[in-house]
Order: structure tokens, then sequence, then C-alpha cells
């Protein structure tokens, strides 16, 4: 599976080396599920979407409302390493929230890998054992064994994502 957490939240499917579609066009879109015990409203109409939790500004958006300086999210993840309260309860909802997310994800599918790109996808945070024992407490197997993987190319994978597209068989 592959996810992109960083201005919006979403993911694809990978079997076999093909991307699957489903029958909609939206196999892997995760970021649209709701999320236990959020509210916040989402631009699609729900409300407590992963991404109203988990996207960049999401986080940018609760460090602020919980008390903290106005900061883009590099300057939270820094402000953390300090020691900063507010900066850390960021963080530590980020690996909540993710680990909440993405077990729901992994009961349904059960990956072998999950490849995680975008900004938020930088915070090293996600490929922690902290995380990934907050993954564990939502999982039906109890066990993580799915490798969680920083995407290679970085914040270029889109762009060498779309210059594939246009390559002739």
């Amino acid at each position: 599976m592959g996810l992109i957490l960083g201005t919006g939240v979403g993911g694809g499917i990978v079997v076999k080396g093909r991307a699957l579609n489903g029958l909609h066009g939206i196999a892997g879109e995760w970021g649209h599920n709701p999320l236990m015990g959020e509210s916040r409203p989402c631009y699609c109409g729900r409300k407590g979407c992963i991404e109203t939790v988990l996207a960049g500004p999401s986080l940018e958006r609760f460090h602020r409302e919980s008390g903290g300086e106005p900061l883009r999210l590099p300057d939270i993840v820094r402000a953390a390493s300090s020691g900063e309260k507010t900066a850390v309860a960021t963080l530590e909802r980020l690996r909540d929230k993710f680990g909440e997310a993405i077990a729901a994800a992994i009961n349904v599918l059960d990956p072998d890998a999950i490849v995680i790109g975008g900004g938020v996808g930088n915070i090293d945070l996600l490929y922690s054992e902290e995380t990934r024992r907050a993954i564990e407490r939502f999982l039906f197997s109890g066990a993580l064994s799915a490798h969680i993987l920083r995407l290679r190319l970085g914040d270029s994978a889109g762009v060498f994502g779309a210059a594939m597209l246009t390559k002739t068989p």
C-alpha cells in the first residue's frame, strides 16, 4: 500500500506490480474514512476524516488551537525535539491517530509493505518503534509484520510517477 501524507491524505494499492483502481476508481483511498472521536468537518462533506487529522495543515492547526505558536510542520517537529509541550502533543497525536488509521487499512488489506510519501511522511516518528506499537493496538492480529517504508524518491516521486505514465509500451 502506498500512502501520501502531505497537504492532503490519500493512498493506493499495488498487487503483483499492478495498481488497483477498483470499481469506482478509489481503491486505496483511506483519507476520507472517519477516526474515532473526531468530528471536524471535511471538505468532502463528512466529519472526522483521517485527512482532517493527519494532513500537514491539520497538524499545524491542532498545534495552534492547542495553544502553540502558529508554526509550519517542520518547525513543530524541531520544537518537539527540544521538548516543547504543545509540539510534543502534536506529534503524539500524529503517532496515535496514524496508528488507528493505518491499522484499519492493514486489517482489511494485510499488505506486505506500506510506503509513505508526502511532507508528513518525512517525519521520522512514523517509522519508529513507538508508532509500530500504536498501530498494533488496533490490529486484529496484534502484531505488525508489514514493513513501513519511507519513499525512496522523496518529494520527487510524484514527478517521476507522472513521467512514467507518459511512457508508451
